[in-house]
């Protein structure tokens, strides 16, 4: 029998999301609302989606990026590569069926590392752009790999290989930010998406600058090699085609130009120390908040949300929770807590502060600009959302994490036009 897409009065929308894409089921029993809903968070979690169900009618832009033919629209803009026939928009959308996805990264053989191994780079302390250097590779770090050393290992590795590329600039904070000023366009997702506006706690971030001074002093992470390009494996961008793929790094895949131009000998640029200020880490690096002189930040201290809007606190109503979470790993069973402390409630919010770095939000001091988790149903207009604090969280689905376009619905209440 095929589920039935007549949906019971208030049901959930991932239930409601499973019951209308689930295939034909001979001989099955009938599945149980609870049933469904379990499975089809867990689902929905695996495959690293966004739950944001689109509202056209009301003239939100569609935020579930599951369409009706159950593919993924993910806006990736991959690094430049070397050959025309890669050649394309690369602000264009790129449409793939997760599972499909899966499959092609699965069947995609790695190439050996051979006996390369990457160049380190040392970088001289006491330098003029030593500390701008640090801070933005350690941005890149915390960002794009969260609190976990490995992983932060291998975006370190890969922000070197690219500096001695002729391809890519020659400076870590050329490197990291190179197309920031565009809304689509940047090598690193997390410098045009609004993620900078999530502040890691200050032990997560102290750590992170741990990891690059490393790298700075010269250590590097054979694991990936001369890996120049990375993405997660239930993505396959068309450019990954054009690489080899060399490593796997928890769910991340690691690629590294064909031929010559991924051998050893093309990785011959050299560090030129022109480190700029990037003012969009003013208020989580010291080093970047004095480009015109004036130190907004008293030295010594690592900012705080308080020098940004995330001042603002979120007034606690009925139905919703505040808790406090442990961040690391992927969060999934965050999920699972907002879906079950919702249960039979028609409006429910879950909202989480990392237990941490409670100085930076708590329950008790309910930070709207450090919230590490989201989860929100409202079944009188469909609403069902669950987002991550992407600095503390492994989802390396963009569309999953916190960010300035989406942390108004942390306020949501019910009103659709103040979300939108």
């Amino acid at each position: 029998m095929s589920i039935s897409t007549a949906h019971p009065a208030g049901g959930s929308f991932i239930v409601r999301r499973l019951s209308a894409t689930a295939p034909n089921r001979p001989n099955a029993a009938p599945l149980r609302e609870a049933d469904l809903k379990i499975t089809a968070l867990r689902r929905a979690v695996s495959i690293r989606l966004a739950m944001l169900p689109a509202f056209a009618a009301a003239g939100l832009a569609a935020c579930f990026l599951l369409n009706a033919k159950g593919t993924v629209e993910h806006h990736f803009v991959p690094p430049p590569t070397v050959t025309d026939a890669a050649a394309r928009n690369l602000n264009e959308p790129v449409q793939v069926v997760v599972r499909d996805a899966l499959m092609a990264n699965s069947v995609t053989p790695f190439v050996a590392l051979g006996n390369d191994r990457p160049i380190p780079l040392r970088v001289d302390k006491e330098s003029n752009g030593y500390l701008r250097a640090l801070d933005c590779l350690a941005s890149a770090l915390i960002y794009e790999a969260g609190d976990d050393r490995h992983g932060q290992a291998a975006v370190a590795q890969v922000v070197l290989n690219r500096l001695h590329h002729p391809a890519f600039p020659h400076s870590i904070c050329k490197v990291v930010y190179q197309g920031s000023e565009r809304a689509t366009g940047c090598q690193f997702t997390f410098t045009c998406d609004g993620a900078l506006g999530r502040m890691p706690s200050p032990a997560a971030w102290r750590r992170a600058q741990k990891t690059a001074a490393d790298f700075l002093a010269g250590e590097i992470d054979p694991t990936v090699g001369l890996a120049t390009h990375y993405h997660t494996e239930q993505v396959h961008p068309y450019w990954s085609a054009t690489l080899d793929k060399i490593a796997k790094v928890g769910d991340h895949l690691f690629f590294r130009w064909r031929g010559s131009w991924g051998r050893k000998a093309a990785f011959g640029a050299h560090y030129v120390g022109d480190e700029p200020y990037q003012l969009k880490l003013a208020a989580l690096s010291l080093a970047h908040n004095t480009a015109d002189g004036t130190v907004t930040v008293a030295a010594g201290t690592l900012p705080t949300v308080e020098l940004t809007t995330a001042a603002a606190t979120l007034t606690k109503n009925p139905g919703e929770h505040f808790i406090l979470v442990d961040g690391g790993g992927d969060g999934t069973g965050l999920a699972m807590q907002g879906l079950n402390e919702c249960i039979g409630q028609t409006y429910c919010k879950v909202v989480g502060w990392d237990r941490r770095s409670q100085t930076n939000g708590a329950p008790a001091r309910p930070l709207i600009g450090t919230v590490a988790f989201l989860y929100v149903s409202d079944k009188r207009t469909g609403v069902e959302i669950v987002l991550w604090d992407c600095a503390r969280f492994n989802r390396p689905v963009d569309t999953q994490c916190l960010s300035d376009r989406n942390r108004r619905w942390i306020t949501f209440q019910g009103d659709l036009s103040r979300a939108s």
